[in-house]
């Protein structure tokens, strides 16, 4: 019996040997697989893989830059076209522009009820042939046409432009409510005057 239990304890010893090292084999050499690829998470952003030559430009089109300043508004005239009642309180001494107040004119039964109207009596109002209204005392600075024709009260309309401009001064500066005047703007600039008085002609 002794025999026998010699030699299966060496075989038993011998299996246990070829099992470990299979084993050992298998754990330090294992076969080689290709990886998978590596999904990215869900939300996280995608990496974008460089496919072209990187000598070459990226053909996605760029966007233009915004500009953060707004454009102006094109600024609006002095007055739209058209013509106008005023008083002048002001004459440039080059004849470059007139300041001038806006003012309504009313006439005959017009002017009496305008007159009555803003305070003044009958009795007052009734002898009226013109009546100035001044309810807003905003200047507004015109400039004058290089063609500007001035029809002044006792002035000499063959003048040159320059002595007119000067006799409209001296008017403006004896008296600035004696005349109104009646004017024509075009494009934002005054291209006719003329003047006419406030007080009734004798």
């Amino acid at each position: 019996m002794r025999p026998v239990r010699i030699i299966t304890a060496v075989l038993f010893a011998a299996a246990v040997a070829v099992t470990g090292c299979a084993a050992h084999s298998t754990a330090t050499d294992p076969p080689a697989v290709p990886a998978a690829p590596v999904a990215a998470a869900p939300g996280s952003p995608a990496v974008k893989l460089a496919t072209s030559d990187p000598g070459q430009p990226d053909p996605s089109p760029q966007q233009p830059a915004l500009s953060s300043q707004p454009t102006p508004a094109p600024k609006p005239p002095v007055l739209a076209d058209g013509g106008y009642s005023a008083y002048i309180r002001q004459v440039n001494s080059r004849g470059d522009y007139v300041v001038v107040d806006l003012v309504q004119v009313f006439h005959d039964k017009a002017a009496v009820e305008a007159a009555i109207a803003d305070g003044q009596s009958r009795d007052t109002a009734q002898y009226l042939y013109t009546y100035i209204r001044n309810q807003n005392p905003r200047l507004r600075t015109l400039r004058l046409a290089a063609d500007l024709r001035l029809h002044l009260l006792g002035g000499d309309c063959e003048a040159p432009i320059s002595s007119q401009l000067n006799t409209l001064a001296a008017h403006v500066r004896s008296d600035a409510n004696q005349y109104y005047y009646a004017f024509t703007v075009a494009g934002g600039t005054v291209h006719r005057i003329q003047e006419l008085r406030t007080a009734n002609a004798c």
